[in-house]
C-alpha cells in the first residue's frame, strides 16, 4: 500500500496566553497578527499585519506576492517593542516556523497562539 504524505510537525506551538483578553493597559503591550489576501483584478497579493490591541492601530505591515516565512518576518522586524510584549497569532505554518520562533525570542517577544480549530480565540 502507498504511504500518505507526511507534512511534519510545526517547530514551535505555544499556549494561548492572550486567552481572549483583548484589553491592553499600554501601547505595544498586546499585539495580534494575521495575514489575508488582496485581489487586484487577476493579481493576488498577501497582506501581513500586526495590530496593537491598546488602540487597534496597525503598527507593522507588509504586502507581498509570496506567502512565506520571510514575508511575516519582514512584518515582525518592523516592530520596536519592550521585552515581554505579547504577540498572538493562529497556528499557521509561518507562525510555528523555527525562523519566526527565533526572531520573536531575539526581540524578547512573548508568543501566544490560538487553539487549533478555535477561531473565536482570534476574534478581537
Amino acid at each position: 500500500p502507498k504511504k500518505g504524505l507526511s507534512l511534519g510537525k510545526p517547530y514551535y506551538v505555544t499556549e494561548n496566553k492572550l486567552d481572549r483578553d483583548y484589553q491592553a493597559e499600554k501601547p505595544l503591550e498586546k499585539l495580534v497578527t494575521d495575514m489575508t489576501y488582496l485581489y487586484f483584478g487577476n493579481c493576488k497579493l498577501y497582506l501581513s499585519s500586526i495590530m496593537d490591541l491598546y488602540n487597534r492601530e496597525i503598527v507593522a505591515y507588509t504586502i507581498s506576492d509570496c506567502q512565506d516565512t520571510d514575508f511575516v518576518l519582514d512584518t515582525l522586524n518592523q516592530l520596536n517593542v519592550s521585552q515581554g510584549a505579547l504577540l498572538h497569532s493562529d497556528q499557521g505554518s509561518v507562525y510555528t516556523s523555527k525562523a519566526y520562533y527565533q526572531a520573536c525570542t531575539e526581540k524578547g517577544i512573548t508568543r501566544s497562539m490560538s487553539r487549533k480549530g478555535t477561531p473565536a480565540d482570534n476574534a478581537c
